[in-house]
């Protein structure tokens, strides 16, 4: 008999450690998710700033340029319409890094996508260029 309440309490207590352990992760992946939806969000912020601020949506329109524009984080921080820190990364350690590929769309405007790099996230499609 008191081999049976042994054994279920052994189990009870590695099936509470394994939920622990699962919540905990589950936890950190959400958390990790909404840092990297902040970074996003910041880094889209800074683009369509700079976008506006510079009048290239205008110039684009107006002389009907067609070609690419890259904007990195690196030139947003720079010329201050990006913070270093709204790219620090889940880690707090380190930074991300990341480009907006500009072009003009037909309504006479300025569309752009996206790109982040951080130790262990990355947006589909992002190149190293340094």
């Amino acid at each position: 008999m008191k081999k049976k309440i042994l054994i279920l309490i052994i189990f009870v207590v590695i099936v509470i450690i394994l939920l622990s352990i699962y919540i905990t992760s589950n936890f950190n992946i959400a958390k990790e998710k909404e840092r990297y939806s902040e970074i996003k969000e910041a880094f889209k912020n800074a683009v369509i700033w700079k976008l506006d601020a510079t009048g290239d949506s205008k110039r684009h329109c107006e002389e009907n340029i067609t070609k690419e524009i890259t904007i990195t984080a690196d030139h947003l921080i720079n010329n201050g319409y990006l913070k270093k820190e709204d790219m620090l990364d889940t880690s707090g350690k380190s930074y991300c890094d990341g480009y907006a590929k500009t072009f003009a769309v037909e309504d006479c405007g300025i569309d752009y996508k996206l790109y982040i790099k951080c130790n262990d996230y990355k947006t589909e499609g992002y190149k190293d260029y340094k």
